[in-house]
């Protein structure tokens, strides 16, 4: 087999030694270590929720602006990839969607900026991820049709009315590697009306059996090799492997998970078994451009993989950004100083905080950020505030604030509305929060004026413990289903975003429903410079 990145760092050289004798070690029950005289040996390079990351990210999680003393990001990408596509003839690429928002990046320049830079990513296709369609459809649409490469989705229906209809998406492609066919096939995020703002138009047919009948199609022109693009998480990219025949490698994304050394999740590859029993690899290589993923499979004359190795490489300091990408970055890079050079304050706390840890448990940024929404909503009578975990993007920077900073931690243009709801629809709520595995994930409700009891050990649905009213000198009163509370909450709730369709329900309160990141400018500005941190009001219960 070949070797990776031959000038990468000691410690990913290390890395990927270990991840090699894992495999080497046949811990699969499979033939690892067969010889492959007949068949294709294929390195597949993948990424996945890119979240506008161009210019990577410093020590503390911040997007850059620039790559210079950052890691990560676009440019090392593109040098990453290119080094190996001129090293070595048989090399694929795929991206797995999510390459849309989470930087300031992208709320400057949007869609066109991303396009822009993909023209110099040698990719050979990618799918949608569920923030591809953010700004709403006829942006999406406009996105596919200048990608630079294809884009696949065989499970999207864009019905009469979406401005996706008539785009130049695709079930799949067929490349041609060392003389052979090797399918790829891309699956959607199917949730998109609900977790982003896509059309009533846009409609999925349902997984498992869109890609039955691809695979089938494939296999009719000759295929026998054949890789999945997905952005539907890694728990759903499992189960497709165990459940549809065919699929030789997955490529997922969604759920932002690292694979390999030191990871829970599992090693890179995880091998699934399809329903004959034939190994699928299945890979996800972390999120916000921190690294590249990797993958050498060698297969049999049937087209069967034998053996594999591999890791998700980081994109560490060692890696030279491409000078043409930097060019792109320094380009986009202007636009951001209308919105760096409005300062709003100081912050000079220092807690867990960003995109990660604000779907796993308390963060700063959520903390702040509901506090700002309960500060404004006072005024109307709100006694809560509430953000899902997902809408926080970005830690709060510590030092010097601008309003750039602002728009990194909350920047899809929520707005802060007032509602009435019962005490039933809350604890509802709350119980929808922690209800995805182990009680993490984006909809996990981040409060101010109320602290809530969870113990994911629980069955779903009956893991909220304790949930309680938080007034003055932390006084407590709990929740009582019967009474009415009144809530400041983003309107991506009210509009079932995350699936709450239980906040869809609550009673209009008159008020000017202002936008989420003027509301914490406001609160940072009156508070500056932050030095208390809030108590925590997400804990979870661990026995």
């Amino acid at each position: 087999m070949t070797t990776l990145l031959k000038r990468f760092s000691n410690s990913t050289r290390a890395l990927f030694f270990c991840a090699s004798l894992f495999a080497a070690l046949c811990l699969f029950s499979l033939p690892c270590t067969a010889q492959n005289s007949t068949g294709l040996d294929l390195i597949l390079l993948h990424t996945n929720d890119l979240h506008s990351y161009i210019a990577g990210r410093d020590s503390h999680g911040n997007a850059c602006y620039q790559s210079e003393g950052c890691t990560g990001g676009l440019a090392r990408l593109a040098t990453a990839m290119k080094r190996t596509r001129a090293e070595h003839d048989n090399v694929l690429a795929v991206d797995a969607g999510d390459q849309f928002q989470g930087t300031l990046f992208f709320t400057a320049n949007k869609w066109p900026m991303l396009a822009d830079i993909n023209a110099l990513l040698p990719y050979d296709a990618m799918t949608l991820g569920n923030h591809e369609f953010d700004d709403g459809c006829e942006s999406t649409a406009g996105f596919v049709k200048a990608q630079p490469y294809p884009v696949l989705a065989a499970n999207l229906d864009a019905r009469p009315g979406c401005p996706l209809r008539g785009t130049p998406y695709r079930p799949w492609i067929i490349k041609e590697v060392r003389g052979v066919k090797v399918g790829i096939i891309g699956l959607a995020n199917p949730s998109v009306r609900s977790l982003s703002a896509a059309c009533p138009e846009t409609w999925f047919y349902k997984s498992e059996p869109t890609l039955k009948k691809a695979v089938d199609e494939l296999e009719k022109q000759g295929v026998r090799h054949i890789i999945l693009v997905t952005h539907m998480g890694l728990p759903k990219d499992q189960e497709l492997a165990r459940k549809v025949e065919g699929i030789d490698v997955i490529v997922g994304g969604h759920t932002h998970d690292y694979l390999g050394l030191g990871s829970s999740k599992g090693p890179y590859p995880i091998v699934e078994h399809s329903p004959s029993g034939k190994p699928v690899l299945v890979v996800t290589a972390g999120a916000l451009a921190k690294y590249m993923g990797q993958l050498e499979v060698g297969f049999d004359a049937q087209g069967v993989p034998v053996r594999w190795q591999g890791a998700a490489l980081p994109l560490d300091a060692s890696v030279a950004p491409d000078p043409a990408v930097e060019a792109k970055i320094a380009q986009y890079n202007k636009k951001l100083e209308a919105f760096t050079s409005i300062v709003i304050g100081q912050n000079n706390l220092s807690a867990p905080d960003g995109l990660h840890q604000c779907r796993v448990g308390e963060c700063l940024s959520g903390l702040i950020a509901t506090d700002s929404m309960l500060d404004y909503g006072r005024a109307y009578g709100a006694q809560i505030a509430l953000i899902n975990g997902g809408g926080l993007r970005a830690p709060l920077r510590q030092g010097a604030l601008n309003y750039g900073d602002m728009l990194a931690v909350l920047p899809f243009g929520n707005k802060v509305i007032i509602r009435d709801f019962t005490g039933e629809q809350l604890l509802l709520a709350l119980e929808h929060g922690v209800a995805d595995y182990k009680g993490v994930g984006a909809p996990v409700l981040h409060t101010a004026g109320l602290r809530y009891v969870y113990n994911p050990a629980l069955p779903s649905g009956k893991r909220i413990v304790r949930a309680e009213l938080l007034g003055e000198g932390e006084t407590t009163k709990a929740l009582v289903p019967t009474a009415r509370y009144r809530v400041a909450l983003v309107d991506y709730l009210e509009r079932r975003g995350d699936g709450y369709a239980m906040l869809s329900k609550g009673t209009p309160v008159g008020a000017p429903d202002p936008v989420d990141a003027d509301v914490l400018s406001a609160y940072i500005k009156k508070h500056s410079p932050l030095h208390t941190l809030p108590s925590d009001r997400l804990v979870k219960q661990t026995q």
